[in-house]
């Protein structure tokens, strides 16, 4: 997922996303490659019978990225240059025994200068569905495991 994320920023003006999660290797070296698209009901049928197919190759893991807690709004004010949102995440590895993890994202986009845009994204494993988005995300910051050093 960490390898994944920054990915997912870049192209969540598309969202809903798929991300389809594959391992290669090259040069005797394990790489991981992702396709990126926009997530369309419609299509899943199809995509899931070239698996089945064998048409194209089963991914290693396929994520589902959608906006939280957003109704339909007009395009201009979607476009808004600085607003913080909030994305759930759902990651589905390949076999039985993986199963489903959820994450919430919490990104903030900001204008700079001129023409530059800046996100600022903060991602947390889902602890349960009885707290907020909110309140899950801001005790993310608030509880983290304490500092440990070794000495050498």
């Amino acid at each position: 997922m960490r390898e994944s994320v920054v990915d997912i920023v870049k192209n969540l003006r598309q969202a809903p996303l798929v991300v389809q999660v594959f391992e290669e290797n090259e040069k005797d070296e394990a790489a991981t490659r992702l396709e990126t698209e926009k997530a369309v009901k419609e299509k899943w049928a199809a995509v899931k019978g070239r698996w089945e197919r064998g048409e194209t190759p089963l991914p290693q893991g396929v994520i589902f990225v959608e906006e939280l807690g957003e109704e339909e709004k007009e395009e201009e004010e979607r476009e808004r240059e600085s607003k913080t949102k909030a994305w759930g995440i759902v990651v589905q590895g390949r076999g039985a025994e993986c199963g489903p993890l959820c994450y919430l994202l919490k990104t903030s986009r900001v204008k700079g200068l001129g023409s530059t845009c800046c996100t600022h994204f903060c991602l947390a494993r889902v602890k349960g569905f009885r707290e907020t988005t909110e309140s899950q995300l801001k005790n993310c910051w608030l509880v983290q495991p304490a500092f440990s050093s070794t000495n050498s």
